[in-house]
């Protein structure tokens, strides 16, 4: 039988909700403002970066005291799944051709897998 910890789950929770901050800022900023695809996701995270950092922080990873080192790597953590993630927007909607509304989502998938792993090995472990 397969269980999932609580951690996953409430990180999977945080992770709806910033998907949908970020991917209809992405939408809205794309479809309706005509910035590129590129540009308009790279507004969709940046305005998720503050609350994801405080949901992580209080809700996933339960740490109640703020520490400037732990914002630096979650910073940085979501500066390489960030990286990742436009990587994969780019290939699949340059080079393949995948409309960027669909290949937005695979590269959401990438970045929440990569950015869960970094948050809680690289992140949130140091006590």
């Amino acid at each position: 039988m397969i269980t999932i910890s609580s951690e996953i789950i409430r990180y999977l929770i945080t992770g709806i909700f910033n998907t949908l901050v970020g991917y209809g800022t992405f939408f809205v900023f794309y479809r309706f403002v005509n910035l590129s695809p590129e540009l308009s996701n790279a507004i969709g995270y940046g305005i998720g970066l503050i609350s994801a950092f405080i949901l992580n922080r209080l809700f996933v990873f339960k740490r109640t005291i703020f520490s400037f080192g732990a914002f630096l790597r979650f910073v940085l953590s979501f500066i390489i799944s960030f990286i990742l993630n436009l990587a994969i927007l780019y290939y699949f909607h340059r080079s393949l051709h995948v409309i960027p509304e669909i290949a937005q989502i695979a590269a959401m998938i990438a970045y929440t897998i990569i950015f869960y792993l970094l948050n809680k090995y690289f992140v949130w472990k140091h006590k």
